[in-house]
């Protein structure tokens, strides 16, 4: 199997490139990204004959669809996905490519769920957003819903102080008004309406609202709202669901800070990028980071799903979680999520054409046997709960 790694040589394009290569049914992976250097020097250090580096460019169409044209897999980590995402599915759609990402904005993924058809007709399955969130999150909601026998909630929650790399020895050093891509896409999420579903409506609304989900044998946990693919994807897996949202916990120490700067976005007194740079200062992304950790409670998982609804008739609730992770942060936790795309498909377990969101396609039972061996001796450590 060929793979052309779009965005291979990012922080989360490194950790999808370096899984891929755990499979030895790989037989190249072309590692394509608009930094040429970044990407030689990595190749360099796999010491692996199967992977080689080109510069792309993804504004330049004709460069993109040869790049395509020579593989059978497209892995595509390149973000913002509100400017690559559509563009970058749409030239693999066309080329007859199969296709994966790790999208994290919900308006593009709307887009790219209307691509349906025409990967149908080109015998192309793509799978949207397998990272972490969504990705792994969107299949243990699917775990979390099918422990009850009726499901009309689901949550889906994530620590922000988990959203941060550990240094691979290619993060290059910030300079001075670097902006840090992960704190434009969350100024992104905030400052702009989030779509979630309510009452059985789809509903566009403001982020950082609050609620509280009562989790299995963890209690009360407080969740404050963020646009995320979750909550206009969920819906097409359990179509009877009446409220769905994506959210974050543990930021009571700064949604007040978080709410003051995206507002400020919303109308046109700071661009994203300004917020994103307002967001890291004080002593940068890592200061921040710990502050959130210190406030946050040690037992609750960095990421959760919850479901509610009815099990023997009675009123219930679920939960799911894994206790372990891969080592490296926020990189591999989204990348080898992205990879697992190769093997799932590569044993016919991704059978349909068309573009699917994890949970539409995607057997938790099949995926997260093939998450354990990144997670350590004991696994990732799938924990499902229930309560009533």
């Amino acid at each position: 199997m060929k793979v052309l790694a779009i965005g291979g040589s990012g922080g989360m394009g490194r950790a999808t490139v370096r899984a891929a290569l755990t499979f030895d049914f790989i037989t190249e992976i072309i590692v394509a990204g608009i930094d040429g250097e970044l990407a030689e020097r990595f190749v360099a250090s796999l010491n692996d004959a199967r992977v080689r580096a080109i510069y792309l460019d993804v504004t330049d169409e004709t460069a993109l669809r040869q790049a395509i044209a020579t593989v059978d897999v497209v892995l595509n980590s390149a973000g913002p996905f509100f400017r690559f995402g559509v563009p970058i599915l749409t030239a693999a759609i066309e080329a007859g490519k199969h296709y994966s990402d790790i999208c994290d904005d919900w308006q593009p993924t709307v887009a790219m769920l209307k691509l349906n058809e025409r990967a149908k007709q080109k015998g192309v399955t793509a799978v949207i957003g397998l990272g972490a969130s969504p990705g792994i999150v969107n299949l243990l909601c699917v775990k979390a819903a099918t422990a009850l026998d009726e499901v009309d909630t689901i949550v889906s929650a994530w620590k922000l102080s988990g959203a941060v790399n550990d240094d691979d020895g290619f993060t290059p050093p910030v300079a001075e008004g670097h902006v840090d891509a992960a704190a434009v896409h969350l100024m992104h999420c905030l400052s702009e309406k989030i779509r979630v579903l309510r009452d059985g409506k789809a509903l566009d609304t403001t982020p950082l609202e609050h609620s509280q989900i009562d989790f299995p044998t963890l209690g009360a946990l407080d969740v404050w709202s963020l646009g995320h693919p979750e909550a206009v994807t969920l819906v097409r897996r359990f179509p009877e669901l009446q409220n769905c949202y994506n959210g974050m916990l543990g930021i009571d120490d700064i949604v007040d800070d978080l709410r003051q700067v995206a507002g400020a976005v919303a109308v046109g007194q700071l661009t994203v990028d300004d917020a994103a740079r307002m967001l890291a200062a004080d002593g940068g992304r890592e200061a921040r980071q710990a502050r959130l950790a210190k406030a946050e409670r040690e037992d609750v998982p960095g990421a959760l799903a919850y479901a509610a609804g009815r099990k023997n008739g009675q009123a219930a609730t679920a939960g799911a979680f894994i206790k372990n992770r891969p080592a490296g942060g926020m990189a591999t936790i989204t990348g080898i999520p992205h990879a697992l795309f190769l093997p799932l498909l590569h044993q016919g377990r991704l059978a349909q054409s068309g573009v699917f969101a994890p949970e539409e396609i995607v057997n938790p039972d099949d995926f997260f046997p093939l998450l354990d061996p990144f997670c350590g001796p004991e696994g990732a450590g799938l924990t499902v709960l229930t309560s009533s």
